[in-house]
């Protein structure tokens, strides 16, 4: 694992099924859940964003556009999740506006608050405003510090999931929970500390 890389060197790529890197992709995603939890995943999120240095994987994170098909963590809601959100915030979201996070995996140290801040202007620009994902106590632990407030939406129930056990392996052992929140406000709070990710990311 290295922790040498320059913020101004890394870029943030879209990788579909379609792109010449969807196999490391998904073998690096496999590899990251089965190391961690001794899962054994056979599906993926439809894209990932991949935070690149000279053509290395140094932070991945998986998302699903709520408009074009139902979200993997729908399974443990008894609502859709736009109907849910909008009586939790208060405002009429659409699934057009909504995203699903999953499958993150870091491969350099300190890196994933910087992946963060790409990944929330890349949706911001592309017109998206509110986002959705299950996060264990690490990750929630993670964008506490970072002064992410993100609300918890509902617990993530195993027993929703076919083969939960075989498939996710000790993931469910860490408290996963729903949690959702405006990227705009995340974006704001992020841009804040944008030298302090940028130091952090090249001083290791």
């Amino acid at each position: 694992m290295r922790d040498d890389c320059s913020a101004s060197s890394l870029n943030l790529e879209i990788v579909d099924h379609h792109h010449a890197l969807w196999p490391e992709v998904t073998q690096q995603i496999t590899r990251r859940y089965q190391q961690a939890f001794d899962a054994r995943l056979c599906s993926f999120m439809p894209a990932f964003m991949a935070l690149m240095m000279d053509n290395e994987i140094k932070s991945l994170c998986g998302f699903r556009m709520a408009h074009n098909e139902p979200l993997f963590l729908e399974q443990y809601l008894d609502e859709q999740a736009d109907v849910l959100l909008s009586h939790t915030f208060n405002t009429h979201i659409q699934r057009t506006q909504l995203i699903e996070f999953g499958q993150l995996a870091s491969f350099t140290n300190g890196i994933s608050p910087l992946h963060f801040l790409l990944m929330t202007e890349t949706l911001v620009e592309l017109g998206f405003e509110w986002c959705i994902f299950t996060a264990t106590d690490p990750l929630h632990a993670l964008m506490r510090r970072l002064g992410l407030r993100p609300q918890v939406i509902a617990e993530a129930d195993p027993s929703r999931i076919p083969q939960a056990g075989t498939i996710w392996g000790t993931y469910y052992q860490h408290q996963p929970r729903i949690l959702a929140g405006n990227l705009q406000q995340g974006l704001t709070l992020l841009r804040a500390q944008r030298q302090g990710l940028t130091n952090k990311v090249i001083g290791g």
